[in-house]
């Protein structure tokens, strides 16, 4: 089929990925309905195609619209499936509503439960990170401790210094203390959403 051949000459000769920037070659050389083709198993939207005949114009290259609709339709049918849309989902990328109307119902199922995964999945994540920061906050807050103790007991210390130093430390502890708290309310939360997480992974019928 012409189309697939296509394809593979764009694949193969132009390198057209996911940027709509074109050279004069690729222009020149462009088989528009398997550049859109690709677009449209790529998810693109109409806009995609937009600039792409912008880029060529630069070139004095005009795009075929007609070839590359119609290649870009037939991409589409690879792009809105229930499995895709899942895995859009899962990977938190956004819908541009590029499906036709007797695809989208099933695209969006996928996709819909693939975005309650990286939801519940974000949530865990950003969890995390705000402990471990946390967690490297207390061992600074050590560390400046032992740092500050070690200043007090030096000959050369004065004893406003030591007041001071003194003052610091007690500070420190309590912010210590306070992060030690904030910690084990965070740990309780992060289980939660963790239970969460595997529930929706349990949950799932694309496993």
């Amino acid at each position: 089929m012409q189309l697939r051949y296509g394809i593979l000459l764009a694949s193969l000769s132009l390198l057209i990925t996911g940027c709509a920037t074109m050279s004069k070659d690729e222009c020149q050389m462009a088989d528009w309905q398997a550049v859109g083709f690709e677009d449209g198993a790529a998810g693109k939207d109409l806009g995609y195609m937009g600039r792409r005949r912008e880029a060529c114009a630069k070139h004095g290259v005009q795009l075929n619209t007609g070839a590359y609709r119609s290649g870009r339709d037939e991409g589409l049918g690879l792009f809105c499936t229930e499995l895709r849309g899942f895995a859009e989902g899962r990977s938190g990328e956004n819908y541009n509503g590029v499906c036709p109307a007797d695809l989208e119902g099933l695209f969006l199922r996928g996709y819909e439960a693939g975005q309650d995964i990286f939801v519940a999945h974000n949530a865990v994540k950003e969890l995390e990170a705000t402990i471990h920061d946390l967690e490297l906050e207390r061992e600074h807050i050590l560390d400046d401790i032992t740092e500050m103790s070690a200043l007090i007991v030096l000959d050369e210390t004065s004893r406003d210094e030591r007041v001071i130093l003194l003052a610091d430390i007690a500070r420190l502890k309590i912010r210590h203390t306070e992060l030690g708290i904030e910690i084990n309310d965070l740990l309780f939360a992060l289980g939660q959403r963790q239970a969460e997480y595997q529930d929706v992974l349990a949950s799932s019928s694309y496993h």
